[in-house]
């Protein structure tokens, strides 16, 4: 909490409301880019799925066979096919890079000593 992420990349190029940090939604990983609004609308309707990445689950999947613990941040740059005209993945990436960065580097300075390990 209390993070405060880029809303813009640029001084011209802003997102249409603030960006914010969320927690807990379900996600879900496959090996395909969806841009798709039905589609993404079925996911969330059918699982509850918030969100699909396309890298998560084998880092997830390394770290459980493991048996090391693992967190997953992700920056998430497009609406998987429900904005209009074309996907703005390649203007808002880089603003969702640097958001789950900041993210990532917040959450590590708040962790306990007690939990790093070094």
């Amino acid at each position: 909490e209390g993070i405060r992420l880029s809303s813009c990349l640029n001084s011209t190029v802003c997102l249409p409301r603030p960006a914010k940090m969320v927690a807990g939604l379900r996600a879900s990983t496959a090996n395909i880019f969806i841009d798709n609004g039905p589609y993404r609308e079925f996911l969330f309707k059918h699982f509850q799925v918030a969100s699909v990445d396309e890298e998560s689950a084998a880092v997830v999947l390394t770290c459980l066979s493991n048996k090391l613990n693992v967190i997953v941040f992700r920056g998430m740059s497009d609406l998987a096919g429900s904005q209009q005209g074309e996907n703005p993945i390649a203007i808002f990436g880089p603003l969702a890079a640097r958001n789950v960065v900041k993210a990532t580097l917040e959450f590590i300075k708040r962790l306990p000593k007690s939990a790093l390990v070094t």
